[in-house]
C-alpha cells in the first residue's frame, strides 16, 4: 500500500528521474551528492533491514505490492511508469523498485572498530571481483575491508549487485595510500601478508592467523605493487598442483579469506 505523502511522475524530463538516472551512471555525481541507488527489491530490503532509510523511493505500480516495507520507511515516495523504470535501470529487466540512501561511512579506522581479520584490496579492476569479494568477506567472518581509492566504486550497481547485501553489513575503509595503510595496521599491531609470489613467499596453508592478521590482494593483471609487497610483513601464495599461472582476483580472495577465519 502506497503512503499518503507519495507522488506520480510519468515524464522522462522529471527533475527526480534525471537525477536518479545520474547517481546510477556517473560515479563523480554520487561523491557530489554523497548519495547512491540500489536498484531491486532484494537489494532494497537488504539496505532497510541493515539500518538504512531510503531518502527517496521511485517505484512501479507493479511492484507496490512486493515492497511494503520499503516505501514504509521512505522519507519520499514517487510511482513511476515502466518506461522511466527502463531509463532510471542498469538492468535489462528492472524490478520497478530504486531506493536513494546517503552514501556510508567508508572511513571508519580500525582502532574504532576492534577489528582482529582484515582484508585489503590494491588497485583492483573489475567491479564484479569487489562486490563478490565483499560477499564473501561478510559471509565467513572478515572483520573489515580496506581498499585503495582506485578500485571500481562501491557504488557501482554492478558492485551492488554483486555484494548481495554484504556492503551494507561488512566495514569497508577506503585510502588513499595502501602502502600507510599496511604501515599504520603495523603499529597497530597487525601482521600483514602480500599474496604475491617470490622466493620469499610461503603457503597460506603454512600460516598461522593467530591474532591480528591482514592479506593484501593485488591487481587482476598485474598483481601487487613493489612497494606494497615491501609494506607488508611477509608474502604468501595458494598452492596449486595445476598448471595455472593465476586465480581470478576474487577465487583467491576466497581462499584467503577461508584460511584467516577457519576454525
Amino acid at each position: 500500500m502506497l503512503p499518503e505523502n507519495f507522488s506520480i511522475i510519468a515524464s522522462k524530463d522529471n527533475k527526480q528521474v534525471k537525477h536518479c538516472a545520474k547517481l546510477v551512471s556517473s560515479r563523480k555525481y554520487r561523491r557530489e551528492q554523497g548519495l547512491f541507488i540500489a536498484e531491486g527489491q532484494r537489494l532494497c530490503e537488504d539496505a532497510v533491514r541493515s539500518g538504512l532509510q531510503p531518502e527517496q523511493t521511485l517505484i512501479t505500480e507493479a511492484a507496490v505490492e512486493k515492497c511494503g516495507p520499503i516505501l514504509d520507511c521512505s522519507k519520499q515516495v514517487f510511482v513511476i511508469t515502466e518506461e522511466l523504470a527502463t531509463k532510471i535501470s542498469d538492468t535489462q529487466t528492472p524490478q520497478g523498485v530504486f531506493c536513494v540512501f546517503r552514501t556510508l561511512d567508508n572511513g571508519v579506522t580500525v582502532d574504532t572498530i576492534k577489528w582482529q581479520r582484515v582484508l585489503m584490496l590494491s588497485s583492483l579492476q573489475d567491479p564484479g571481483n569487489i562486490g563478490t569479494i565483499i560477499r564473501t568477506c561478510e559471509a565467513f567472518g572478515i572483520d573489515g575491508l580496506i581498499l585503495s581509492a582506485d578500485c571500481p566504486d562501491l557504488y557501482a550497481p554492478k558492485v551492488l549487485r554483486s555484494t548481495m547485501g554484504g556492503v551494507f553489513r561488512l566495514p569497508i575503509r577506503i585510502v588513499e595510500s595502501m602502502e600507510e595503510e599496511i604501515l599504520r595496521l603495523r603499529q597497530e599491531e597487525f601482521t600483514v601478508y602480500a599474496t604475491a609470489l617470490s622466493e620469499k613467499s610461503v603457503p597460506i596453508t603454512d600460516l598461522s592467523f593467530q591474532g591480528k592478521v591482514a592479506a593484501v590482494i593485488g591487481n587482476e593483471g598485474n598483481g601487487l605493487d613493489p612497494q606494497v609487497i615491501h609494506a607488508c610483513d611477509g608474502q604468501t601464495i595458494i598452492p596449486m598442483a595445476g598448471k595455472a599461472e593465476s586465480l581470478n582476483a576474487a577465487v583467491a580472495a576466497s581462499i584467503v579469506i577461508w584460511e584467516m577465519c577457519r576454525p
